[in-house]
């Protein structure tokens, strides 16, 4: 009797044990998926792409204001995706009204740097404020999530 009492046990302690393990496994990263997506955009299209879906509009201002001539030096400049080369580690966390999303990494001039970005949600998550400070070794890099405030100095 003991022993048809145990497997059921061990079965159900399994399964259950299985599915905590899948749910802790597949967190959800809104603010790393938004700055995939404008990669992505980024990858496809270059600096042709729109860039307003991605943006708050104050964010976006700076791209709206800008004349022909300096439109594309602007753009590249806010293309925040293609500012490092290799990304060692990303990091994110909530906000009141949006997430902040850290994205520490390596320039193709070999500058060691963390880009602090403030997406808002706007009808899905914008890029509204960021920050990008160089440091001198990867000991210095964030290890946890900061806003674009909390990384100026």
């Amino acid at each position: 009797m003991r022993a048809r009492l145990l497997l059921p046990l061990t079965l159900i302690a399994s399964i259950s044990l299985a599915t905590g393990c899948a749910t802790e496994t597949t967190t959800s990263e809104p603010a790393w998926q938004s700055y995939l997506e404008f990669e992505q955009g980024l990858e496809k299209e270059g600096l042709y792409l729109d860039f307003e879906p991605y943006f708050t509009a104050s964010a976006y201002a700076d791209i709206a204001e800008a004349d022909a001539d300096d439109l594309p030096y602007v753009k590249g400049v806010l293309a925040y995706p293609w500012y490092f080369d290799e990304i060692f580690s990303h990091s994110e966390k909530p906000m009141p009204k949006g997430m902040c999303l850290t994205i520490n990494g390596r320039t193709d001039r070999g500058d060691i740097g963390s880009l602090s970005i403030e997406l808002l949600e706007r009808s899905g998550l914008k890029m509204n404020d960021a920050n990008l400070l160089f440091v001198d070794s990867m000991d210095e890099l964030p290890s946890k999530a900061h806003c674009p405030e909390e990384s100026r100095f």
